[in-house]
């Protein structure tokens, strides 16, 4: 959903506010269309996937390929819709801003095969929201008279753009996946995590989203239906994996891969349904730099004080007496981090309550 958002911002990431000569610059770098191009993209497209070979020969004839660089603009909200578009790779960025005005935020990410414009192409309404170029995209795109044209000689492809639709209509009123396949992939200091992992929720994706850094695997989450079935984020799994991959500073690769599987092969390890675990692994990650900020010094070492570990709440009691009995022959947090498997902030929140309470030192 586009109304939603739980977006940070990255790292050497180029904003939206991208002037429109980057639009103009994108389609002056437009490329001639070979023969002999591989129609593939447009097979992994829904629009296209079910069309026989005479219409996309027709459609690639009809049609150019645009490179976008990072940072480049497609188009923005509010402009007029004159233009189809394919992801044939890359990824690309759609934003969209908040009812109170604010400054425009990041609410999905379209991948290879995806499809933009269509709707408004055939409503004549401006564009919903503004899409980019994160890092780098090759489109292809059909102009609105060749659109046009498109549906008038060629029955199968209106045929199917209505088939199109009305499966996104049943998709928005059932809650069942748009499209099974999707493919994204980029690297994090260009994308927004929260709202990669919210676009495959919404999308009710199935399949694993994979992290790498420094050219080594350092997470995975496997998705069903649009929710979060198993998690790992190096030795933590679980809550505690999602809770940790949003705690940490990554600034590797991602790449989500779709795929089918039965229902009978999926084990969940995960505690809250998708969106609430990504709400909770945000309010976290606001949540950390305060007790670090109280906690400033990770490689101090506390030692109980107390001669008994006194704890009332019985959902962290069990993390409470691994950090207690860790911390009888003393410990620091970088310590504690390493030897008890949970998230930093419950570790760092553990200990602060410990210290508050006079039972540590």
């Amino acid at each position: 959903m586009l109304a939603q958002s739980f977006t940070r911002g990255r790292r050497g990431s180029p904003r939206s506010n991208v002037p429109c000569a980057a639009t103009r610059e994108a389609y002056n770098r437009t490329l001639a269309m070979a023969p002999a191009i591989d129609p593939a993209f447009l097979r992994d497209s829904e629009l296209f996937e079910n069309q026989p070979p005479e219409v996309i020969r027709a459609v690639l004839e009809q049609g150019q390929l645009v490179q976008f660089g990072p940072g480049d603009v497609v188009f923005r909200q509010g402009d007029e819709g004159e233009r189809l578009f394919v992801v044939k790779s890359g990824v690309l960025e759609v934003l969209a801003s908040p009812a109170d005005g604010a400054d425009q935020v990041p609410v999905a990410y379209l991948g290879t095969g995806e499809v933009l414009g269509e709707l408004a192409l055939l409503t004549g309404s401006p564009r919903s929201a503004t899409v980019r170029s994160p890092e780098r995209a090759e489109l292809f795109t059909v102009e609105k008279a060749v659109f046009f044209d498109l549906m008038d000689v060629l029955p199968a492809f209106s045929r199917n753009l209505c088939l199109v639709l009305a499966k996104r209509l049943e998709a928005t009123t059932l809650k069942v996946p748009r499209a099974s396949g999707k493919q994204l992939q980029g690297n994090l200091k260009y994308f927004d995590l929260a709202t990669v992992i919210q676009t495959l929720i919404g999308s009710h994706q199935t399949g694993g989203l994979v992290v790498n850094q420094d050219k080594h695997r350092v997470a995975e989450i496997f998705f069903f239906r649009g929710n979060i079935a198993r998690a790992k984020f190096r030795q933590l799994v679980g809550d505690d994996a999602v809770f940790q991959l949003f705690q940490s500073q990554i600034e590797g690769e991602f790449s989500f891969t779709g795929r089918d599987v039965d229902e009978d092969e999926v084990q969940s390890e995960i505690s809250m349904p998708a969106i609430s675990l990504l709400m909770e692994s945000v309010r976290l990650q606001d949540e950390l730099p305060l007790l670090k900020a109280k906690l400033p010094d990770a490689g101090r070492v506390f030692r109980q004080k107390a001669a008994h570990l006194s704890w009332e709440d019985s959902d962290t009691i069990e993390l409470a007496a691994a950090v207690w009995s860790r911390l009888k022959r003393g410990g620091s947090l970088d310590e504690l981090q390493r030897d008890v498997p949970r998230s930093s902030y419950a570790i760092y929140n553990t200990v602060a309550k410990l210290l508050d309470t006079g039972q540590i030192e």
